[in-house]
């Protein structure tokens, strides 16, 4: 069974601040049963409802976790702090985000890991700096001194942000990074309070779609090498008490992947359902590269970033960051 409920989490610009500043309201959503299971067990996810997690959407809809004997409990939240807030505090059993956020995360000390990759970022599409049509910034080199709203801070979206500043000429720490919900970027930056955000897919193309904005390019268009951006993370203590059920997710998010690279018209039909867009909006969206597996080479040079930019100091080894699923 599949249910949905919608959470709202205070904006946190700590990793590790309000680790319990969620609440949630159940509405009604679709049931997706497995007749062949007599009783599914329920796993708890927060999830950031961008495109990075559409297959799992894919095989909900297609009996595919149902049939690895698992019911999802999935709630909307929209901050890399509000989305670790979930699993520290206890409310759910995995949370999305991404390698980036997470690497950050276990470099403090919050005890979790990396339990399924989900996808690859676009170098084109699907995440852009934007800016109001009025600006007067017409491209990334004038960003210095500037305040640019982004999801999580110290997470994947910063580090297209930082690397793309540097191709610029413009020192990454004279950019002044605040977090701010996704869906407030838009507003926030016709508001004045910002000067660019860095938006991704599926606000990116409905903000474009207004005309009220300009875009800048994707951030990770001059990256040499294949940024991971959406995951899903569990506690350590979850771990250690449901390892079956994690395994299984795996297996169910691993048989969705295969099956929307098959059949990609199923991201079309389930998109819209959970983002609420219409379906024309959906089609122009740019998608990204699914997965069902990262290594330690693809966390090579992003680990290394991060520890230029001063987040990490040292790095946490790729064995601490990815669970091997025993």
């Amino acid at each position: 069974m599949f249910k949905k409920r919608i959470a709202t989490a205070t904006v946190i610009t700590g990793v590790l601040a309000g680790v319990t500043a969620l609440s949630a309201t159940p509405v009604t959503a679709n049931t997706v049963e497995h007749k062949g299971a007599q009783t599914l067990q329920t796993l708890n996810l927060a999830v950031y409802p961008s495109l990075d997690y559409a297959p799992m959407f894919v095989g909900l809809k297609q009996g595919f976790f149902a049939k690895y004997g698992l019911s999802l409990n999935i709630t909307d939240v929209y901050t890399g702090a509000g989305l670790f807030a979930a699993i520290s505090g206890g409310a759910d059993d995995l949370a999305t985000n991404s390698p980036v956020t997470g690497a950050n995360a276990i470099a403090q000390g919050l005890p979790i890991q990396l339990v399924q990759v989900t996808d690859y970022q676009p170098t084109s599409g699907n995440t852009d700096v934007l800016v109001a049509k009025n600006s007067p910034i017409k491209s990334l080199s004038q960003l210095a001194g500037k305040a640019v709203g982004i999801s999580s801070v110290h997470g994947a979206f910063q580090l297209g942000l930082n690397y793309a500043l540097q191709k610029a000429g413009v020192d990454p720490s004279s950019v002044n990074v605040l977090a701010v919900a996704p869906q407030n970027q838009g507003p926030t930056l016709l508001a004045g309070q910002l000067g660019a955000t860095v938006t991704q897919d599926p606000w990116l193309t409905q903000d474009l779609q207004t005309g009220s904005y300009r875009s800048l390019g994707n951030p990770f268009a001059k990256f040499p090498y294949k940024v991971p951006v959406g995951a899903f993370w569990a506690t350590t203590s979850t771990l250690n008490s449901k390892p079956g059920l994690l395994r299984s997710f795996k297996q169910a998010w691993a048989f969705s992947v295969a099956y929307v690279t098959k059949h990609p018209a199923s991201l079309g039909a389930v998109i819209p359902v959970y983002t609420s867009l219409p379906p024309s909006l959906v089609k122009k969206m740019t998608l990204p590269q699914y997965a069902t597996a990262i290594t330690a080479s693809s966390m090579t040079g992003v680990l290394s970033l991060m520890q230029k930019y001063g987040w990490i100091t040292p790095p946490p080894s790729f064995s601490q960051i990815y669970w091997n699923g025993k």
